[in-house]
């Protein structure tokens, strides 16, 4: 498959300390961007003008397109409504906040062309703070994109993320993330907005078999306190205070949460999946109810549990994290 038209679905929200350096960094791609689209969510802040100003003074209206909310949406509809104007053959998310590599729309977009399987494809970052200065963070030798993907994966390899793998966790940022039109459309028509959209993505990506990852960064993530969804590993508090926030009990809880109902939103897919990869989804949705189960009831015997859900626990969860999910059912 030939892939022609290319998409960028960026959303914006009381972004102008940095949007126009992701701006700039869009218009500078090597392989030029056929239609960036831009949803600006009722920002309080001067990023409408910045952005406003930018597409005049570059002469880009012909193909830079700019949507101003009559009120706040929130991150994930406001991210559905830049996706559902987008209508490209590929589409990449864009945070208002990064820094594109000038290689980055080139480099993924060779590799949809190059291989039809491909629905949707991550690619590596690097981090950088409100500054600019990189943050490094401490390397696994038996991990990789930054320490998010639990097993090894070879500088520059082009490898294909199993949906079992999925399941268990997401592998990098949204902003790193690039699909196909027929995701795009299943999306759009099926999404409960529960999910984080990029991961939802990725998952439909995996249940049509087609979901990849690049392992080379294509993308400055920047972490700063405005995030709307950041890296807790990489944040400073992290950094100079590990370990607590780990072995917050209400925090474990809350995330098992969001995970049991990201899953569960899922399920409006069933029908796109064969017996075999229906199983693997049914079987992390009973996984992750029965860790949100664990800690709620802070019940060690449901904990146990967890060590016979296919693998699941050991997959998703580090050791550090199973050893604070133990502290949190302990705790009274």
């Amino acid at each position: 498959m030939i892939m022609t038209k290319v998409s960028v679905a960026l959303a914006t929200f009381n972004g102008e300390k940095y949007v126009e350096k992701q701006l700039k960094s869009l218009l500078l791609q090597r392989r030029k961007i056929d239609e960036v689209i831009i949803v600006d969510d009722a920002s309080t802040d001067s990023t409408a003008d910045i952005v406003k100003n930018f597409i005049e003074r570059n002469r880009l209206s012909a193909s830079w397109h700019f949507f101003v909310n009559e009120k706040n949406l929130g991150f994930l509809r406001n991210f559905k409504r830049a996706i559902e104007k987008a209508s490209g053959d590929v589409i990449f998310l864009c945070d208002q906040d990064d820094i594109w590599y000038k290689t980055k729309v080139d480099s993924m977009l060779s590799r949809f062309e190059s291989n039809e399987h491909i629905k949707a494809m991550y690619s590596g970052f690097k981090v950088i703070d409100e500054n600019d200065t990189f943050i490094k963070p401490r390397s696994s030798l038996m991990h990789s994109n930054n320490n998010l993907i639990k097993f090894r994966i070879e500088p520059f390899d082009t490898v294909k993320i199993e949906l079992s793998t999925i399941c268990n966790y997401n592998i990098s940022p949204g902003c790193t993330l690039a699909f196909t039109r027929e995701v795009r459309d299943i999306y759009i028509e099926k999404t409960k907005n529960i999910c984080v959209h990029d991961w939802e993505i990725a998952l439909i990506a995996a249940f049509l078999d087609g979901l990849y990852f690049f392992n080379t960064p294509l993308t400055n993530y920047r972490i700063h306190p405005g995030n709307a969804i950041g890296l807790p590993a990489f944040s400073k508090k992290s950094l100079y205070s590990k370990g607590k926030a780990a072995l917050s009990c209400c925090t474990r809880v809350d995330n098992a949460k969001k995970v049991y109902s990201y899953l569960s939103a899922m399920e409006v897919y069933q029908n796109l999946l064969p017996p075999d990869k229906l199983k693997v989804l049914t079987n992390s949705v009973s996984f992750a109810k029965t860790r949100l189960n664990a800690l709620e009831e802070k019940k060690f015997r449901k904990l146990l549990e967890l060590y016979r859900c296919a693998g699941n626990y050991s997959k998703s969860v580090t050791f550090k994290g199973r050893l604070a999910d133990i502290f949190c059912v302990l705790k009274k």
